[in-house]
């Protein structure tokens, strides 16, 4: 009997009958197939799944890399899943069905993802991904330094005097008192 791991955003799974390969609804229906359970059915919403395993197996043949694309996919729990996959995708109205096939070549998993659970899915050029320099964990430290160091030197000039701020404000000023 065919059956499906849905994957939830909060870490559960549910075992349960796979849904159309295509997800053209917000929502799924499925039979549950988990032991020790009081539950028969249930409705799932898409927002509340990160993916669902259609299928996994190992390969049938040796990984031909070449046919395939280097991909991570995003999610937006900050997890992130590895793997080759086809040049093309399946995407639907509610999430796209793709191929994964592990880095190690073991393993090709069908999966479904609404797109409510993807942050991106990223096309990569080599597995050794290099950290973006924006990552280092003091650059918000450090820019909002240098914001402050810019603000500084705009407001006071070289003679340690406060710039004037409002200059129309002062001209208006000025001129009511030549007046009066």
């Amino acid at each position: 009997m065919a059956h499906a791991i849905y994957c939830f955003l909060d870490g559960e799974t549910l075992h349960g009958d796979p849904p159309k390969r295509e997800l053209e609804a917000p929502f799924v229906q499925t039979g549950i197939h988990n032991l020790g359970t009081n539950n028969r059915g249930a409705f799932v919403p898409l927002s509340s799944l990160k993916y669902v395993l259609l299928d996994s197996r190992a390969p049938t043949s040796a990984v031909d890399t070449a046919r395939y694309q280097r991909i991570a996919i995003h999610f937006v729990d900050h997890e992130v899943l590895r793997g080759y996959s086809d040049r093309v995708m399946r995407p639907s109205r509610y999430g796209v069905t793709l191929s994964l096939v592990s880095p190690d070549q073991t393993e090709v998993k069908e999966l479904a993802i609404p797109f409510t659970a993807l942050k991106g899915i990223f096309y990569l050029k080599t597995w050794e991904g290099g950290e973006s320099p924006m990552l280092e964990s003091d650059w918000v430290p450090r820019i909002l330094e240098a914001r402050e160091q810019e603000l500084v030197r705009r407001q006071y000039t070289g003679t340690g005097k406060p710039r004037h701020l409002m200059p129309l404000l002062e001209r208006i000023i000025r001129r009511r008192k030549i007046a009066d």
